[in-house]
């Protein structure tokens, strides 16, 4: 469970990786409507606009990995998929 942890906090890393180039592309005063898109696949983005923080582009991946990591742990025993010639639990 631990490697599968470990992707999770992987694709919060890419995924606000590709948010922070995004954000290197685009003016700042362009607004194309992408903010809400970025609010729910990045949640750093939303947790500092919420607290009115600056902060620097690797703190934000580094935040967006660590809430992915959080959301990871509490998705993977709901996630649990039994292997092969393993009975289900019976209700």
């Amino acid at each position: 469970m631990g490697w599968r942890i470990l992707l999770w906090v992987l694709a919060g890393f890419t995924v606000a990786c590709c948010w922070v180039l995004v954000g290197m592309v685009i003016p700042r005063g362009v607004n194309f409507g992408i903010w809400p898109i970025t609010a729910v696949t990045a949640p750093a983005s939303a947790i500092c606009r919420l607290i009115h923080a600056p902060i620097k582009w690797w703190e934000f991946v580094a935040m967006n990995g660590a809430v992915y990591g959080v959301v990871g742990l509490g998705a993977e025993p709901l996630l649990r998929i039994p292997r092969h010639g393993t009975p289900l639990p019976r209700p």
